[in-house]
């Protein structure tokens, strides 16, 4: 005997109902566990100490102060803001080791009469620095960073000079470049320009798998006029709430107390030919030179190219360089590739204004390397007491004596 359709009806909606109510209790309960799991871990990181680096950097890098931990804590800190053309730039902050003004520059050394060299009639030299996170800063406090203490050291010879460090954290060359026009475009006309690169240009190449292209390219193109496709909009915030939860953290501390820690086999890069990609970072490094090349003979500055060096370039590593170097132990391959094929470029090397940092710490008994390529605030001093002999050079005949 068959039910009465109305019978039916009446089951189906109640099925309907009682889903709807179970599904609604689901999501009200979920929603009221994140809850109050954000508010367990906002108490938690309020009253957590502050981060601080490896213990062995803070005694052999930074002769024990204190002031890593708040240097480290205040780069957490940190937020970008969007930059034309070049993507992004520090928003303004004002800390106890990290200074960044309105315009996104990291604050630099002035001498204490404003003007370095003293007396000097002439009119300041006009030096803008740029490269990523090594000449940024990151590790160093605001007045001894390279361009610090390359400002420092012009003072200390009795040239006044206006140092801009326009580098920032991530930076590839090509950004660099951009970031220059821009200046150059806005008026500035500066009378030496040093870019300090290698980094930045040889991980991005593996990281995107292919040559040229800034640090997390593919963000960039997921997030291109996402804000016309309701879709790709949706998913993307369902994806970012998932990602950012504090389910997901909890997830994430039970995998790592039953499984224990991940590996240190790095973030999964596309499969590419490292030979290849080592070449084609040459090629656009030696191609972005060109373009400033031209800036140069237009708007007359003058140039100074460096090349940094990484922990993968130590002869005589400390203990926690060589766990350092095993961590980026993924990054070694390109690194590699990339000073073999930098060996190889004649013109490159004969430039007289392109300096070859990559050696310079190789037989250094100190830690020299905080990670895989940013350094201590002695080893920052001791780059620019290298540079500062080409920089000087590079400057002699821009500074004429005034006429009576």
């Amino acid at each position: 005997m068959t039910r009465p359709p109305l019978r039916n009806l009446r089951r189906i909606l109640a099925l309907v109902r009682d889903g709807w109510l179970l599904l609604g209790l689901s999501l009200i309960l979920l929603i009221a566990v994140e809850l109050g799991l954000r508010g367990a871990f906002a108490l938690k990181d309020r009253v957590a100490p502050l981060t601080i680096p490896d213990p062995r950097v803070v005694r052999d890098g930074y002769e024990g102060e204190a002031w890593p931990a708040v240097h480290y804590r205040e780069l957490e800190a940190l937020a970008d803001r969007w930059e034309p053309f070049a993507y992004f730039r520090q928003r303004p902050f004002r800390g106890e080791t990290i200074t960044v003004d309105d315009r996104g520059r990291r604050a630099v050394w002035q001498a204490p009469t404003g003007r370095g060299g003293g007396d000097d009639p002439r009119p300041p030299v006009r030096i803008l620095l740029l490269g990523g996170s090594s000449l940024w800063g990151f590790g160093a406090r605001d007045d001894q960073t390279i361009p610090s203490h390359l400002a420092r050291l012009l003072h200390e010879r009795g040239i006044a000079a206006e140092v801009r460090n326009l580098s920032e954290i991530g930076y590839v060359s090509t950004q660099e470049v951009v970031a220059l026009a821009r200046e150059l475009q806005a008026g500035y006309r500066p009378d030496l320009v040093l870019f300090y690169d290698g980094v930045n240009d040889a991980a991005s190449a593996l990281l995107e798998g292919s040559a040229g292209l800034t640090t997390n390219e593919r963000n960039r193109a997921r997030e291109f006029n996402l804000l016309q496709s309701p879709g790709r909009m949706s998913a993307a915030i369902v994806g970012r709430l998932l990602e950012g939860s504090a389910l997901q953290r909890v997830a994430q501390a039970l995998g790592r107390r039953l499984l224990g820690s991940p590996g240190a086999d790095g973030p999964v890069a596309p499969a590419a030919d490292v030979d290849s990609l080592a070449r084609g970072v040459l090629d656009v490094y030696e191609a972005n030179l060109g373009l400033v090349d031209a800036l140069a003979a237009r708007y007359g500055f003058r140039t100074l190219f460096a090349w940094q060096p990484t922990v993968f370039d130590r002869a005589a590593p400390t203990e926690f360089e060589r766990d350092q170097a095993a961590r980026y132990a993924w990054l070694a391959p390109i690194f590699a590739k990339v000073g073999d094929e930098k060996s190889r470029r004649d013109a490159l090397r004969s430039r007289p204004d392109f300096v070859d940092l990559g050696g310079m710490f190789r037989d250094a008994a100190e830690l020299v390397f905080i990670d895989y390529c940013h350094t201590t605030e002695l080893a920052d001093a001791r780059v620019a007491g290298r540079l500062i002999s080409s920089v000087v050079e590079r400057i002699s005949d821009r500074r004429p004596l005034p006429e009576d």
